[in-house]
């Protein structure tokens, strides 16, 4: 079997495999997100159940976020997204005899009762943790891995800081890269799967001296990226275009980063 057709097989299988676990599609997703929970209720977090929703929506399988357990439709199946101090998230981990990690970035995955109706929990000490908690989730969706949380997960990272960096050092080699906003979305949305906190954009080789720099774009860098009022500095042979396209471009990168809470 040849590397295209083996992938094709195994591919096809995690589908498979991912609509039995969720109930081939006859169950809907109900994900509950209290506007009152601090860590749940922030961006990070938010995008992180877009990202849970799109996995499950790849399935065939409708989710939609409540803020109230109560609002969601009888019959589906809960997910509760939740900072650890949360009341309900405090009565699931209490009943399931979790301790969750001092810290930051802690994370656990939870089945409980919340209103008498059966729900995971996905919880975080942080929304760091709370966003780590339901891209695991995503992740099982996506490769076919059950939802069920037979025994609750506790995990913390054992790396403080994980970091990731690209440089940027070629106008001939960088340029299609850098401005490649699909390529942007998906290579953070890999480094936040994976649990990066850190990433850093770098700009000019490190090895240069700073006298006749052959690769000088984006060297000296604010002169490729704005113009400061007052300082007739420019970048020589730079349109205003490009120039204002560059910072857009940063801008978009350092927008994006933060949503994942990077």
């Amino acid at each position: 079997m040849n590397r295209r057709r083996f992938l094709k097989q195994t591919g096809l299988a995690a589908g498979i495999t991912a609509a039995q676990s969720l109930g081939a599609a006859r169950q809907g997703f109900s994900i509950v997100v209290d506007p009152r929970d601090r860590i749940a209720s922030a961006a990070a977090p938010a995008w992180a159940i877009r990202t849970l929703q799109n996995a499950l929506s790849a399935q065939g399988i409708a989710a939609k976020v409540y803020s109230q357990l109560g609002e969601a439709p009888v019959g589906d199946r809960y997910i509760i997204a939740a900072g650890s101090e949360n009341s309900t998230a405090r009565r699931i981990l209490s009943a399931a005899k979790v301790n969750m990690p001092l810290g930051p970035e802690g994370l656990s995955l939870a089945e409980g009762k919340a209103e008498g109706r059966s729900a995971l929990l996905a919880s975080g000490t942080d929304e760091r943790g709370l966003v780590y908690a339901i891209l695991e989730l995503a992740d099982r969706v996506k490769y076919g891995s059950p939802l069920d949380v037979k025994s609750p997960i506790v995990e913390k990272p054992a790396n403080e800081i994980r970091s990731c960096a690209r440089c940027f050092v070629s106008d001939i080699e960088d340029k299609s890269w850098f401005y490649d906003r699909a390529s942007w979305v998906e290579y953070l949305d890999t480094l936040a799967t994976h649990r990066f906190n850190r990433f850093n954009l770098t700009f000019g080789i490190g090895y240069n001296s700073n006298r006749n720099v052959p690769d000088s774009y984006l060297y000296f860098a604010y002169p490729f990226l704005l113009a400061v009022p007052g300082y007739n500095v420019t970048a020589v042979g730079l349109p205003d275009a490009e120039r204002d396209r560059n910072f857009e471009t940063v801008k978009f990168i350092s927008e994006q980063t933060v949503a994942r809470g990077i």
